[in-house]
């Protein structure tokens, strides 16, 4: 372009919410996590900043918003003198029972997939996804289906094989992978990552 200016002077956006998503760092400290974010490039002194003053995802509630404001900042009480952990008011915790009645109906069928395949829960962890995933699959409408995947050792050394028994293949939930045993209905919205 011509020009010594950072990305040859055109204009890039970079959009955020800077202060409730760091960067990954694999084993990484909390100053090298902060040291790894977008504020810290050179880059950042010379960029122009906008920032929005409404809270989208908090709607029309004010002290939710102001809860999560104080949460990024890290304005609220310890808990235990423990710096990374905070009480969650209990009338912002929900029944995941609830949750579930809130997001999807009680039934569900191949012909309203349409209105239910746009939904989704997030789970931190697999074995709440499963858990859920579960008890969705009990509001569709129809047989269940259980699909197996394989589980036999190949290898060159037989005793090789007797290491792995089948009842241990079996039991190992990898990520990325579905589980030895896949239960499934018609219309049940299948996704792996």
């Amino acid at each position: 372009m011509g020009t010594q200016t950072p990305f040859g002077g055109k204009p890039i956006l970079f959009a955020g919410d800077f202060i409730q998503i760091l960067p990954v760092v694999r084993r990484g400290t909390r100053s090298s996590i902060v040291l790894a974010s977008i504020k810290h490039i050179s880059l950042w002194r010379n960029t122009e900043k906008f920032e929005l003053t409404q809270n989208m995802r908090a709607g029309n509630d004010a002290d939710f918003a102001n809860w999560l404001l104080r949460l990024g900042n890290g304005q609220l009480p310890e808990v235990d003198h423990s710096r990374d952990t905070v009480n969650i008011p209990r009338y912002m915790v929900c029944d995941v029972d609830d949750l579930i009645d809130f997001v999807y109906p009680q039934q569900m069928s191949l012909a309203d997939v349409d209105d239910f395949a746009p939904k989704i829960i997030l789970c931190p962890k697999n074995e709440e996804c499963r858990t859920i995933n579960r008890q969705v699959l009990q509001r569709v409408v129809g047989a269940e289906r259980t699909y197996y995947g394989i589980d036999t050792v190949v290898a060159d050394d037989p005793d090789e094989v007797a290491n792995y028994l089948t009842e241990f293949l079996n039991s190992l939930e990898l990520n990325g992978l579905p589980p030895y045993a896949l239960t499934l209905k018609v219309g049940a919205i299948v996704m792996w990552a």
